[in-house]
């Protein structure tokens, strides 16, 4: 930015002044020299918010004399961050601000010699501008991001934070805190604003954030009662007066940690895919070659937005469906039509056999994006991934009517006959935050096997990438593995079994369909699953026969991992709440709502909104003032400290306050904190509200 406008002051006790106003724009001349407004030129004023606000913005007012007409015209802007306001005092920074942008007024009925405002603020241009950030990030990180975003100039950031890791510990380090940034989205992928980022990841540690004196501070009240210096307030004027801060009833502390089972979740939304395109290619209901009704049509192509990445001539299709099969959308390999003049279609893709004398031919078609999983030490056991993929390998002219005459009856009972048991290759990836795969999943022992039991030695996770043919998803049908597929219409895989042809456990059916592994060891990270070209199969004694040939349909849906607890059912993890007692003799009550927290032993790997370390291991407890808990309960400790007993408030006109600092006053005891502050330069004056403070303390606490 450069400098195009400027003008100094100096106020009532000789305090030297300077505004700087800078543009982004270079087609500004150089800077020019402005005059200020005679009574208030310049005024700085931080709203009033409680002790628990997690950002206290402030504003400059700026008033200008217009010496000719409109001369500040071309500081209009509707682009944020195009125009800054600097202020020093006495030649050191002191404040600066975004120009408040699509906000401008001034006289119309004169020409000149006339005052004109303008309005700066410092994190207000954060409700402008949205999250963009993806995957894992520290705290310091989020920070950084909103401080380039509100770029103003400052001379640096100070702390002062009582909150630890452990009892033994130094302050908390927000470089070795890592967040995940899906939890700035809500479902529907729609991020927040920084402003609303900045506030969450400040609030569950009892932090604020302010500029004053040219430097931003992050701070909690309990350090800064102890730690900051303290500085007395000298009374101007004969507006004093004592107040009481407010004292509230109870509290009640809500943590929603944004936690979905479903940990990768391609599901597709029907008219969302391919909607310029007309589905054409008809296939029909009741196989009456004259007969122009369709059973259902269908349209293939490729599309960027959606939440799968394709391959090696995999398409995404669309199904509409008008008397056969259901409005349908997924993924398509291969199709081929019934040779029939005007009806038959060219093959897509060859329908090829997956495996070769025990060696996989296949390549990846499918990939999912990577989706966040937690590290699990101790409760590892008490959870497992399933992992899912409908899939719809068919040799049916139309796969959703029965089979007949004219829709390959012959075939269909080949398909019966031939595929009791089918394989998919499938690869499933943990990586870092860098994309580093450090490990994937590998059944491929199974496969082999006259048996089905998974052992440590054959489904594992394996470090590094591995290679196509380590993992399967296996399909067959639960009751009857002799004379009917595992394929055939859509159908979902089930555990792994090689050849095996006895009962299997009761408790698998129980479980449902789905391949279940346990959770990956040692590390949190992200997971991505990538499906395989082709199938692998087998009959009843083992043979494997030409299916390939006959085929028409190989297409896939919602491949899917979830988490479930260990015997396969639903996990829930609703929002946590945590109410205390504050003071039972008071009327008013707060409620305070977070997404970002600890959740302690109850704990859920697939939760979005922890505190995690490097090794996405989530923090259980924080330690402040003596004690350790969840940062929800050390956050109504300080609420209990602020608010639980009388805690007088004063407010008037004092001599200006240039620096962040614990105030005190003459005639009354204790510590004060600032909650709101005018500042008129020119009077070297502050027009304030500030509170007692106290320190935190967690004795006498009542949670209920």
């Amino acid at each position: 930015m450069q400098v195009i406008y400027t003008g100094s002051f100096r106020s009532v006790d000789g305090v030297l002044y300077r505004v700087d106003i800078l543009s982004s724009d270079t087609s500004f001349a150089s800077s020019q020299e402005v005059k200020f407004a005679y009574d208030t030129p310049v005024e700085i004023e931080w709203n009033e918010v409680d002790k628990l606000e997690p950002v206290q913005g402030s504003c400059l007012t700026l008033t200008l004399q217009s010496l000719k007409d409109r001369q500040f015209i071309n500081l209009y802007s509707i682009e944020v961050g195009t125009m800054r306001a600097d202020v020093y005092r006495n030649g050191k920074l002191y404040w600066s601000g975004q120009l408040d942008t699509e906000l401008y007024e001034e006289p119309y009925s004169e020409k000149t010699d006339y005052d004109v405002t303008f309005s700066f603020s410092d994190f207000a241009v954060l409700d402008r501008v949205k999250w963009s950030k993806t995957g894992v990030c520290t705290i310091q990180d989020v920070i950084d991001t909103c401080i380039a975003a509100m770029g103003i100039k400052y001379n640096g950031v100070q702390k002062f934070i009582s909150t630890k890791t452990s009892q033994y510990g130094s302050a908390i380090n927000f470089s070795s805190l890592y967040v995940l940034n899906d939890n700035f989205y809500d479902e529907d992928g729609e991020a927040m604003t920084m402003r609303e980022v900045l506030d969450e990841v400040l609030r569950p540690f009892a932090l604020r954030m302010v500029q004053k004196g040219g430097y931003l501070y992050i701070f909690d009240m309990n350090a800064v009662y102890s730690d900051m210096d303290t500085e007395e307030v000298w009374w101007k004027g004969d507006d004093a007066y004592l107040g009481v801060d407010v004292v509230y009833n109870n509290v009640k502390v809500t943590f929603s940690p944004y936690a979905d089972a479903k940990l990768v979740n391609t599901e597709l939304e029907h008219d969302n895919v391919l909607p310029d395109k007309e589905a054409t290619r008809k296939y029909l209901m009741d196989y009456d070659w004259d007969n122009a009704a369709d059973g259902f049509r269908i349209v293939v192509g490729d599309q960027d937005d959606l939440p799968m990445t394709l391959a090696n001539g995999a398409k995404y299709y669309r199904i509409d469906s008008d008397f056969s099969g259901n409005d349908e959308a997924g993924v398509i390999w291969g199709y081929k039509g019934n040779g029939k003049t005007n009806y038959s279609q060219n093959l897509l893709n060859s329908f090829v056999k997956a495996r070769n004398n025990g060696v996989c031919t296949s390549v990846p078609i499918i990939s999912t994006k990577p989706s966040f999983l937690g590290y699990v030490s101790y409760k590892r056991t008490s959870f497992k991934l399933k992992v899912t993929l409908d899939l719809l390998f068919d040799v049916r002219y139309n796969p959703f009517e029965d089979a007949s005459g004219k829709n390959e009856s012959g075939n269909w009972e080949r398909l019966n006959d031939w595929c009791n048991v089918g394989y998919v290759p499938v690869m499933l990836y943990l990586k870092d935050a860098s994309g580093k795969i450090l490990y994937h999943y590998e059944n491929s022992g199974v496969i082999d096997l006259d048996g089905y039991k998974h052992t440590a030695a054959n489904s594992k996770w394996v470090s590094g990438a591995g290679k196509w043919g380590c993992m399967w998803l296996c399909y067959y049908d639960w009751d009857n593995r002799k004379s009917k597929t595992g394929f055939g219409g859509w159908s979902k895989n089930k555990p792994i079994i090689g050849y095996y042809r006895g009962g299997l456990p009761k408790k698998w059916k129980a479980m449902g369909d789905g391949e279940f592994i346990d959770l990956p060891p040692y590390n949190g990270g992200f997971l991505e699953l990538h499906i395989g070209r082709g199938i692998y199969q087998f009959d009843y004694k083992r043979e494997e026969k030409d299916i390939y040939s006959r085929a028409r349909w190989l297409m896939y849906q919602t491949p899917t991992v979830t988490l479930v607890n260990s015997n396969g059912t639903d996990i829930s993890l609703d929002d946590i709440e945590d109410t205390a007692w504050i003071n039972k003799a008071a009327k008013e009550e707060l409620t305070i709502d977070t997404i970002l927290g600890t959740l302690g032993k109850t704990w859920s790997p697939s939760a979005r909104g922890l505190v995690m370390d490097s090794t996405y291991k989530a923090y259980q407890t924080f330690y402040r003032a003596g004690v350790e808990d969840r940062l929800e309960r050390l956050l109504i400790g300080t609420v209990y400290s602020q608010y639980g007993s009388r805690h007088n408030t004063l407010s008037g006109t004092v001599r200006l306050l240039p620096d962040l600092k614990i105030h005190t006053d003459a005639s009354s005891s204790g510590k004060y904190i600032l909650l709101s502050e005018v500042q008129n330069l020119l009077q070297d004056s502050s027009e304030i509200t500030m509170a007692e403070l106290s320190a935190d303390n967690y004795e006498g606490i009542e949670f209920s």
